[in-house]
């Protein structure tokens, strides 16, 4: 069954059902689409050849108001056993869409009235014999004037002003869509072409988060360098190194040694690195080592020490200069079981590494500058290393070596490319000298990631009093 509207004699009328199983129509929307000049012509004829002409329809008032009802769009199909001479077509027509459309009526109601679009109608359908006859509505021959109901059937309920296809269309399709397509789709097997004013084009927008503006510059620098840092490591680093905090605060206190504001702003690109950060940064690697300590690593300030003392000091004044760098009741660990000693050393503004390796008999020089003059060893690196003999042998540390006699080297390192980032490669040479190579590679376009780690090592470190204090600062 299906919606359709033809002209017959200058008269325009409107199909509301019928029943032939000679024709198939395709389901369209809107439902008009599918009926092409050549399938009319087809449906006339069939119609023509079964009742020797048009016009012959039975029409009944529809139960129920129209416009209350899901219609379904899906044509009329049958079985070969169908008499096609039976199956009359069931025809609605009215002069005009304002008193309403009438059709005819399912033999149950409330199916109807369930009933959901685009399903199949489940059994055979009601044929023209089995619906209830209306005498008075009798068709005249060949006359499509006829064909009007009398006033006694038309009562059902006025509509709005809507054509039936309108009132047939899928919930989904709007009237002001189908009757577009109506105007720009033709007619015969021409294809329905939507028309543009339709279309929108959706762009969307994608909402970038900026990340939060950081107060210190150096900090801001590394984040566009280096944008997977993470967000907590941006937060600390920008707090500690933030120029308009107290310069006294305390951000890193551990290991009996502390580390102000003013003190760790030296860790900024640019600076030269202080000897408090390299003396807190000894004492920590330390402390991370499981006992026994095979490697130690000297304050910075024990150089001084060794360096200041006389050739012919005796051993009772070595003692009481070097007793808080090698008394083991004050470390807390025998230097004996070392294999590696690591000293911190500044001279003429220049931090490097003079580390003495037992295990290989050999005195390693971890400098980012050259420190040879020709071939050999300078003189304060050669006096440095017989000071350190005279001291541990009068704590009786390793009596059966001499310091000054071992092979004096220099392995090729990582060379800075300026005159401030002596100290943080030299830093960076402790934590990965295993006695023969770095154990990782130090790269020079990362030195300001270093710097930064750095930062985030000493005020985040689990040992840190303050770092409680710092994190509820950050909001972390």
């Amino acid at each position: 069954m299906l919606l359709v509207s033809y002209t017959t004699l200058g008269q325009l009328f409107y199909m509301a059902y019928f029943y032939m199983p000679s024709v198939n129509v395709e389901v369209t929307s809107p439902l008009a689409a599918a009926w092409t000049d050549d399938v009319m012509k087809r449906r006339l004829a069939a119609e023509i050849s079964t009742f020797g002409g048009y016009g012959y329809v039975h029409a009944q008032e529809r139960a129920q108001n129209t416009a209350n009802m899901n219609v379904p769009s899906i044509a009329s199909t049958s079985t070969a056993d169908d008499d096609p001479t039976e199956d009359v077509a069931a025809l609605c027509s009215r002069r005009s869409g304002l008193e309403g459309i009438s059709s005819i009526p399912c033999p149950k109601a409330q199916h109807h009235a369930e009933y959901q679009p685009m399903r199949e109608t489940p059994g055979k359908q009601t044929s023209a014999d089995e619906m209830e006859p209306q005498d008075n509505l009798a068709p005249t021959p060949h006359s499509p004037i006829g064909m009007e109901p009398s006033l006694e059937a038309t009562h059902s309920e006025p509509m709005a002003p809507q054509s039936h296809a309108e009132a047939s269309l899928p919930p989904q399709v709007t009237i002001e869509e189908a009757r577009e397509c109506d105007m720009v789709g033709g007619s015969g097997d021409q294809a329905i072409k939507p028309s543009s004013i339709k279309r929108f084009k959706r762009t969307c927008k994608r909402i970038v988060k900026r990340p939060p503006t950081c107060k210190s510059p150096f900090v801001t620098q590394c984040v566009k360098q280096f944008p997977k840092i993470p967000h907590a490591h941006r937060v600390v680093a920008d707090y500690a190194l933030a120029e308009i905090g107290d310069p006294s605060e305390i951000l890193c206190e551990m290991y009996g040694m502390y580390i102000t504001r003013e003190e760790i702003s030296c860790l900024n690109a640019g600076r030269w690195v202080n000897s408090v950060i390299v003396a807190i940064v000894s004492r920590m690697m330390n402390g991370q080592q499981a006992p026994p300590a095979r490697t130690h690593y000297f304050d910075p300030s024990f150089s001084v020490i060794l360096t200041n003392l006389k050739t012919n000091a005796t051993s009772q004044v070595i003692m009481d200069r070097c007793r808080m760098y090698l008394d083991a009741g004050i470390l807390g660990h025998d230097l004996g079981t070392c294999n590696m000693m690591f000293i911190p050393v500044c001279e003429n503004n220049h931090w490097h590494m003079h580390v003495v390796n037992f295990a290989a008999a050999r005195v390693e020089i971890l400098s980012s500058l050259p420190l040879r003059r020709g071939n050999s060893i300078s003189a304060a690196t050669r006096r440095l290393s017989m000071a350190i003999n005279k001291a541990l042998h009068a704590y009786a540390i390793h009596m059966d070596v001499d310091v000054s006699t071992f092979e004096h080297v220099q392995p090729h390192l990582v060379q800075q490319l300026n005159g401030f980032d002596c100290g943080i490669l030299a830093l960076k040479f402790m934590e990965f000298w295993n006695g023969a190579t770095l154990t990782t590679s130090v790269a020079e376009d990362k030195l300001n990631m270093y710097r930064l780690q750095l930062v985030v090592e000493l005020v985040l470190n689990e040992h840190n009093t303050v770092r409680d204090k710092i994190m509820a600062s950050c909001h972390l």
